[in-house]
């Protein structure tokens, strides 16, 4: 299991930014990706299978405009 986590521009809500990219994952027909926004520091953690590099790609992209930084743990 992958773990990603990224932090989300002030000007944005974690909690919002969350449902989105769930969103986006439903339209890909993506549904092995787990996502948690931790609304107190403003982050989103995401959780996939490490073979899952279609749906990291789409993560990737999406979360391109809406994060500071990234953490792989």
């Amino acid at each position: 299991m992958r773990s990603h986590r990224y932090i989300i521009k002030d000007s944005l809500k974690a909690e919002e930014v969350a449902r989105d990219l769930e969103l986006q994952l439903d339209i890909n027909r993506m549904s092995d990706v787990r996502i948690l926004s931790v609304n107190a520091q403003n982050e989103i953690l995401v959780q996939m299978q490490e073979e899952n590099e279609e749906a990291g790609d789409v993560i990737d992209v999406f979360m391109k405009e809406y994060k500071t930084a990234e953490i792989i743990e």
